[in-house]
This record gives structure tokens, C-alpha cells and sequence, in this order.
């Protein structure tokens, strides 16, 4: 059974009982980006926007992009996970800008010669103008941006946490807390397809001994291993673990590859922080 956060026919229902707080490491956007009714207008450097965008999911078909202040946002939730991500960018009209055709988006980037890129939109129902140097992209778009249609409920209970001082994530205690590099995080999405599929993966880490570890895998198909060492620790002197499905080296690919505070208990989900980047990865239930 699967662990999930809201109602679908991907995963149980995930019962959390929150009060909308301030932000998760990020300023609240002002207005909420479903609630926009104005034109938004943004500027980025080129390559900084196709790296961006290259960040999430490749199999995203779509995306709502908010922007406040001197930067944009983007959310993500799906039954496994959540991220929000954010970027500088020269904001020119708050508001939200909505793609239906991400793979389009990408292409024109990755093509595109300007330094910089232009996107525009009077509102999320309107058209998409993108322009970069010379070229130009219109494509129709819609208010449905599966991707983000369910992280407002999400950001309510990742909110609580941060407000809780990240000691619980809805209705589960997240008893140790560590600091720890992601780059070999990152990788374990490379190395997936060397242990079967339907492989479960262990996620525990050990306040004590300054570790965090990942193992998955059949003694008789394979295994893989990781062990971080992790800094500021905080936590019993024992092991923390919680169990996942394939999906966890997948997610944790959209982790930053720098430093990141984790925040687990036992048999809860993952929640990442990082300065650009929030990731929460729902565990597997019952095991």
C-alpha cells in the first residue's frame, strides 16, 4: 500500500490536519498564482531557463510557472512526490505563466541564439508568447496544469512542517534531522536499471554514527548500496528507516547537486530542503 496525499486511484488518501503558515524557505507569492487575473510578464538568461526547466521530470507534460519579486516558482505533486523549485529572473508583471506543451518549450530554448528569453501571458487561458533574439513562439494554453493541480494541497502541509520546525509532516513524527552533500544521491537515479524493477529501497540513517543510507535490491539479482556521511545531526542514537518503491532514485535526482537538510522518522516520508529546492518523496506503507 502506498502512502499518498490526496485521493486518487494512485494512492490512498494521506490524512493531515494543517493551518496554512508562512512559506517553506521561500516568500509567500503575492497574489497566489491560481488566483491571478493580470498579464505576467518574465526575463531570464536563455540557457539558465532550459536548465531549469531540465531540472524537473522529463516526463512532465506541462507547467505552472509563478513569479514574485526577483524571482520565479515552480510546484510539482504527484502521488510519490513534491518540488517546488525557484530561480532569479527579472520579473517585469507578477503572476503566473501556464505551459501545456512543455516539450515545445524545450526545444525552442535548446534552439534558440538570444541571451535572453521573453515569456508572456494575459492570462492562463490566453495564449503563451515566447521570444528569444529574433524568434518567437505562440502556443495556445489552458487554466488544467495536471502537474500543479494538486500541489496547493501539498504546500499546506509543507508549510506546517517548516512552521513546526520540521519535527512533524502531517500526522508523522520526523525524529532525526542531518546535513549531507547530494551528489551521490543524484547518481543513484543512473543506477536504477541494475537491480530488478519491483526492488524496494531502504532509506536509514543513524544520528550516532553520522551516516544516512540507502540500500535496495536481491542478493540473488543484485544489490546497490550508498553511505553518506552527514554533519549537524539531530537525532536518537539509533536507526531511523523508512521503505520506497523504484520511484525514490528517480526523485532524488531533482535534488540540487550541493548541500541539503534532511528530515525523517521512522516509516515517514523524506522531506529536502535546499536553497532552491524543496523535495518531499512519500514512503511505502505497511511493509
Amino acid at each position: 500500500m502506498i502512502v499518498g496525499w490526496f485521493a486518487s486511484n494512485e494512492g490512498e488518501g494521506f490524512s493531515a490536519h494543517v493551518v496554512v503558515g508562512g512559506g517553506c524557505g521561500y516568500p509567500p507569492l503575492s497574489p497566489p498564482y491560481y488566483e491571478v487575473i493580470d498579464m505576467c510578464k518574465i526575463e531570464l538568461d536563455t540557457k539558465a531557463l532550459s536548465n531549469f526547466i531540465a531540472s524537473f521530470p522529463k516526463a512532465l507534460k506541462d507547467m505552472r510557472i509563478m513569479a514574485a519579486g526577483a524571482r520565479i516558482a515552480v510546484e510539482v505533486a504527484y502521488a510519490h512526490y513534491y518540488v517546488r523549485k525557484s530561480e532569479p529572473a527579472t520579473v517585469h508583471q507578477e503572476g503566473a505563466l501556464h505551459i501545456t506543451a512543455l516539450d515545445k518549450v524545450t526545444k525552442f530554448l535548446k534552439a534558440a541564439k538570444g541571451d535572453t528569453v521573453v515569456l508572456r501571458q494575459t492570462s492562463p487561458t490566453k495564449p503563451l508568447h515566447i521570444e528569444s533574439g529574433s524568434n518567437k513562439l505562440q502556443l495556445p494554453s489552458s487554466d488544467d496544469i495536471e502537474s500543479a493541480n494538486k500541489a496547493p494541497i501539498v504546500r499546506n502541509i509543507v508549510e506546517a512542517c517548516a512552521n513546526s520546525g520540521y519535527s512533524s509532516f502531517g500526522e508523522y513524527e520526523l525524529s532525526a534531522h542531518a546535513t549531507m552533500i547530494t551528489t551521490d544521491l543524484i547518481a543513484l537515479g543512473g543506477m536504477k536499471s541494475l537491480i530488478a524493477k519491483d526492488s524496494q529501497y531502504k532509506a536509514r540513517i543513524h544520528c550516532g554514527e553520522g551516516e544516512f543510507g540507502i540500500v535496495a535490491g536481491k542478493a540473488s539479482s543484485g544489490r546497490i548500496f550508498s553511505t553518506i556521511e552527514v554533519i549537524d545531526s539531530d537525532g536518537p542514537p539509533a536507526t531511523v528507516q523508512s521503505h520506497f518503491g523504484e520511484w525514490l532514485p528517480e526523485c532524488l535526482a531533482y535534488l540540487d547537486d550541493e548541500g541539503t537538510r534532511l528530515h525523517m522518522g521512522d516509516n515517514t516520508p523524506l522531506v529536502f530542503e535546499q536553497n532552491h529546492t524543496t523535495l518531499i518523496i512519500i514512503q511505502e506503507a505497511d511493509v
